[in-house]
């Protein structure tokens, strides 16, 4: 990943689909307080009215999601139950946390394997667990998958993320040489400036991890 390469990406993304953003960045709103503390999550108020539709109406899931035989309780208990593991991860970002760590590792397993259901694949775990942790979790697909060459399993995952961790600080690592400042000043510029303003200063900031799905989005549907 090169860094110009990366703010391109983000930018091009931006331009073209901020109008969708909204729905993403009202669904983190609508959940602030259960990603404090994962006991507070219900199936009616949050599951189904927030996390499913987010699924349906930004990530195009409807055909996946929206089946009347889906035990949305069912992922409900299974992610209360993963609190602690959640909570092993709150506070790190994708750039800092040691995917190496065993303890972690079996965090993000637990985790991953708690959004698991019936109809809920692989790429729409990823979106679950991204509104839960939007600082670690990356989100991906199908033909993200098939360009990074990582396996649609919970082993796979943990592939990426430690690859996307690998290949964004060799990126961000272009932008302290170029930039001459440090690497926190240049995650925090991406941060903040590249989103779109065009939803307003409240809907402008986004996690690192997410600008890494708007890249990786732009570069297998249209490339450089």
């Amino acid at each position: 990943m090169r860094y110009a390469e990366l703010v391109k990406g983000i930018i091009n993304f931006e331009s073209s689909f901020w109008f969708g953003e909204y729905v993403y960045f009202k669904a983190l709103e609508n959940l602030e307080n259960v990603r404090a503390d994962l006991s507070k999550l219900e199936t009616k108020e949050h599951v189904e009215r927030i996390i499913k539709m987010f699924l349906i109406q930004w990530g195009r899931m409807g055909r996946t999601v929206d089946r009347r035989d889906l035990n949305w309780e069912q992922l409900t208990k299974q992610l209360r139950s993963s609190k602690e593991a959640f909570q092993k991860l709150q506070g790190k970002s994708i750039l800092d946390i040691n995917l190496d760590d065993e303890e972690v590792r079996d965090a993000i397993k637990r985790t991953y394997e708690a959004a698991s259901i019936k109809y809920i694949g692989a790429t729409a775990i990823s979106k679950i667990l991204h509104l839960l942790n939007p600082e670690i979790y990356v989100m991906w697909d199908e033909d993200i998958r098939m360009k990074y060459k990582v396996a649609k399993s919970v082993k796979g995952y943990l592939d990426f993320l430690k690859q996307m961790k690998v290949e964004v600080k060799e990126a961000l690592g272009e932008g302290v040489k170029e930039k001459g400042c440090s690497e926190k000043e240049i995650v925090e510029e991406i941060c903040r400036e590249l989103p779109s303003k065009k939803l307003g200063q409240e809907y402008s900031r986004k996690t690192l991890a997410k600008l890494i799905d708007e890249y990786n989005w732009w570069l297998v549907h249209y490339g450089f």
